[in-house]
């Protein structure tokens, strides 16, 4: 065999060589890699979640809280969230139920939650600085210092009309005290507002029920409320009094950051009204409880 075939066919495995089993080696770049991203938006009635996780577990805990929040905003939610295991674990997503909470304070015209790499960005509307500072301030606390919290949000209060005491604005129908007490009534139904143990701390079950009263309030801003706080009758009667108003007035300020402008009292009334007088767990649960009183003005 002469020195140039020998040459050839050397030249031929080489080539085959490499075409088959370097790139096998040699780093890969892949444009299409998929690192975590997280976005919810609000807008024409929807509430859109989109982006990439690691886990079943993290998307459906935000699909959870989307939906909690959309129940209380008339909302139809939108599932665009993908799932990719073995993705990059970002610091925000075992968070992304809590990160949606501002959407309940942002006006839900069109408001957006996104986090990407070591950024969170909140954009939308509030109805006054202290709100926006607030919001920004418990974003900021729930996220630490490893992640950096991107302001866009913008001060715009609803728009103000003047109206005489005790008439709705114009083209909203008036309702009379009874016909409002029965839609609070109604809204509340089966449930429940619920809050920490032995704390005057919303749960996020708590905030999407009072979350559903909101544009009820809002169609009657004329109306006098009182929040009445309730516990079961086991504990020290002072320490439950004390809680019930606790509790009261952490409602009162959930619905004042979210807007309310209707005038609210907050009252504590401990163990003294229980719906049941029995002792027992089911009982206990009933009696400890958020009551909303229509009042008569004077």
């Amino acid at each position: 065999m002469s020195r140039g075939i020998i040459f050839g066919v050397g030249l031929l495995a080489l080539t085959l060589l490499a075409f088959f089993c370097i790139p096998r080696h040699l780093p890969v770049t892949s444009s299409a890699a998929l690192h975590p991203s997280f976005t919810a938006v609000i807008e024409q009635g929807r509430l859109t979640l989109s982006g990439v996780v690691g886990s079943t577990d993290a998307k459906q805990a935000a699909l959870d809280r989307a939906q909690e929040l959309a129940k209380g905003g008339k909302l139809h939610v939108t599932d665009d969230l993908k799932v990719v295991p073995g993705s990059d674990a970002a610091v925000w997503e075992t968070l992304l139920p809590a990160l949606l909470g501002p959407l309940s304070v942002l006006h839900q015209q069109q408001a957006t939650i996104s986090a990407s790499g070591h950024t969170v960005t909140v954009k939308g509307a509030v109805a006054s600085g202290e709100a926006k500072a607030k919001l920004l301030r418990e974003v900021a606390s729930l996220l630490g210092t490893s992640v950096k919290v991107q302001d866009q949000i913008t001060v715009a209060p609803p728009l103000a009309v003047n109206v005489p005491p005790g008439q709705a604005a114009p083209g909203t129908p008036h309702q009379s005290r009874a016909q409002i007490q029965s839609g609070l009534d109604d809204l509340l139904r089966g449930e429940h507002i619920a809050f920490e143990s032995n704390s005057a701390v919303l749960t996020s079950k708590g905030r999407a029920v009072i979350d559903k009263l909101v544009p009820a309030l809002k169609r009657a801003p004329e109306a006098m409320i009182e929040i009445g706080g309730h516990t079961d009758v086991y504990g020290d009667p002072d320490y439950n009094l004390q809680l019930s108003r606790m509790r009261a007035e952490a409602v009162r300020q959930y619905l004042a950051d979210h807007a309310v402008t209707n005038r609210l009292t907050a009252v504590g009334y401990g163990s003294t009204r229980p719906l049941s007088p029995e002792r027992t767990r089911t009982a206990s649960k009933k009696n400890r409880r958020i009551e909303f009183r229509v009042k008569e003005e004077r």
